[in-house]
């Protein structure tokens, strides 16, 4: 036991003490410290009687520190900012050890789960906070994020940005429902099928009727039976034969391997555009962030589907 709990037979007290000499008011730092204005006033007797010290000196009107009250403020703001500084301190040295990272929920669950055991095994000091967002348009530097993904020509100001993957949308089922409902042989057949549809209220996207007008097929009116609010549901729902849904070449990569998904069509369209890896240029990157952009990388995204 340190030999200040012998003075001091709880840290509460100093707490309580603390406020009310900074407050000069003992229902200012009970509001502070939200308990009841008794509750202060008792505490600090507590203090008084454990220290045999006088710390204040109350009237009706104001509540002053006595000398040795405030000696004792003095010394317990000092011990209190430097327990704060060493423990910010560390607390700061603790955060740049996690890197954090944003990516929507189909990239996590379809693409990066399924590979993060072989990051780990090559970089097992490097920890990850993985978030997932609806936007592309975070401010890394104001919401702390040290790596993210974005669409786009990879020119964004205030961002460094590394080509990841080249986007590419093709139709993708499971083979029970084209077993079903086939045989699809060209777009337009597509109009006669459960078009499975998301609209992301952040985030601008291809959709069925893009996706058909690009390849000659006029819509008028396009059925939606379903719409999901991300890409994930739709192709989920696909993989269980609700439907046909849009497919990014990367996120449906490990379903069409493993034969939970299928191509019902040789058509695809690839936009120009490219998924990046984007990382803020206003702070120096931290190392282990560099080894998770660089991993992602060499996963050859491109070489996929």
């Amino acid at each position: 036991m340190h030999r200040l709990r012998s003075l001091v037979p709880s840290a509460n007290y100093l707490f309580c003490f603390e406020a009310a000499a900074r407050r000069r008011s003992f229902t200012a730092a009970a509001q502070e410290l939200n308990v009841s204005q008794p509750a202060v006033s008792k505490t600090i007797r507590l203090l008084e009687e454990a220290t045999g010290l006088k710390l204040f000196r109350r009237d009706h009107t104001r509540l002053e520190l006595t000398a040795e009250g405030q000696r004792l403020y003095k010394e317990t703001q000092e011990a209190f900012d430097h327990l704060h500084m060493v423990i910010s301190s560390l607390q700061k040295k603790h955060s740049n050890d996690v890197v954090r990272v944003s990516f929507s929920a189909s990239f996590v669950q379809l693409w990066l789960l399924p590979r993060l055991k072989d990051f780990k095994a090559k970089h097992p000091d490097v920890s990850l906070r993985i978030e997932e967002s609806s936007r592309d348009d975070q401010d890394l530097v104001e919401e702390d994020i040290d790596l993210s993904a974005r669409l786009g020509n990879g020119k964004w100001p205030g961002i460094h940005s590394w080509r990841f993957v080249t986007e590419e949308v093709m139709p993708v089922c499971s083979p029970d429902y084209l077993r079903e409902h086939g045989p699809i042989h060209e777009p337009a057949d597509l109009l006669r099928h459960a078009l499975l549809n998301f609209e992301e209220r952040h985030r601008t996207r291809l959709g069925w009727r893009e996706w058909l007008e690009r390849h000659a097929v006029p819509v008028a009116r396009l059925k939606q039976d379903f719409v999901f609010t991300d890409a994930l549901g739709s192709i989920e729902a696909a993989v269980l034969g609700q439907g046909i849904a849009l497919g990014w070449k990367h996120l449906i990569h490990d379903h069409v391997q493993a034969g939970r998904l299928v191509l019902p069509l040789r058509e695809s369209y690839r936009s120009g555009q490219a998924v990046h890896i984007i990382m803020p240029a206003q702070r120096p990157p931290k190392r282990g962030a560099e080894l998770f952009r660089d991993w992602l990388i060499e996963q050859d995204a491109d070489g996929a589907t």
